[in-house]
């Protein structure tokens, strides 16, 4: 029950960082840099009278819609839930902040800072295996029915929609939404990787007493699984355990901590892994 609690609640974190980019940096600089995020901007534009929440809901239904005839359950429910808080929050922002004016006249630091919060909101959601809905269904019809990768159709709707924003906003302000869906996208990979990273350390004790005490403390206090390999000095001939391990980074200062306090002379290596699947990390 805690979990799912954790997981529907970083579900709205997400959702409230993607509608505050929205509201307060690309909407009112008309920045329409794909998805359905943009493609609610270009309407709002042609129906000015219509709040930007309910062509949000609108739109999302009606993507869900074509979704469940075309795809089937496999957008899932966690999808939907996103998708209908970002319309309803942004419901409440123009309740609370009616007729915002952009932040600044500078166009690239709005699309910058809009960028990053719809980047961290989106990270989070993608995450927790949901999506915000919209752009991801439709690019998942046009990969199943055209042999094309998920990425290269996501790119072929959003840009679909950044043509209809140079049509209704101009030249200039379209090129800044190829802008802003570069910028997003990569962010996007950033952050997971960010945030995914986990530690793979390599730990060559100089003996034999300390090699048990480190693999106990591994095992028993950090409550993770380590491999241990025999190996032999290419210079001394020595005989050596190596400890193989992967953890998280609080972890691994605890690990560096013990390990500095019983074995000065242990040999430790590190490296960055952006994603583990097995136990004890995702399944």
């Amino acid at each position: 029950m805690r979990k799912i609690l954790a997981e529907y609640s970083g579900m709205l974190l997400g959702a409230l960082f993607i509608t505050v980019g929205l509201y307060f940096f690309w909407l009112p600089s008309q920045l329409a840099a794909g998805g359905i995020s943009g493609l609610s901007i270009v309407i709002k534009a042609i129906l000015p009278f219509v709040p930007i929440g309910v062509i949000i809901l609108v739109l999302d239904i009606f993507m869900f819609a074509i979704g469940f005839v075309a795809l089937g359950k496999s957008f899932g429910l966690k999808s939907i839930i996103c998708s209908l808080e970002i319309a309803f929050l942004m419901v409440i922002l123009e309740f609370l902040f009616p007729d915002f004016k952009p932040l600044s006249k500078d166009v690239l630091v709005v699309l910058l800072f809009g960028a990053l919060f719809i980047a961290i909101g989106q990270a989070i959601v993608f995450n927790l295996e949901a999506s915000s809905g919209g752009t991801d269904i439709i690019a998942k019809i046009i990969a199943r029915y055209s042999g094309l990768n998920i990425g290269t159709a996501l790119v072929i709707a959003d840009m679909t929609i950044v043509l209809l924003a140079i049509g209704i906003f101009g030249f200039e302000k379209g090129l800044y939404a190829v802008l802003g869906v570069i910028v997003t996208s990569t962010l996007i990979d950033y952050i997971i990787s960010g945030i995914n990273v986990q530690k793979f350390v390599t730990i060559i004790p100089s003996s034999c007493e300390t090699t048990a005490h480190i693999n106990t403390y591994i095992l028993h206090t950090l409550d993770r699984g380590a491999t241990i390999y025999h190996a032999e000095g290419a210079y001394s001939k020595e005989k050596k355990t190596v400890i193989t391990t992967v953890m998280d980074r609080r972890e691994f200062i605890e690990l560096k901590r013990h390990i500095a306090g019983i074995d000065a002379l242990a040999f430790v290596t590190v490296q960055n892994l952006h994603e583990v699947v097995g136990e004890g990390f995702k399944r």
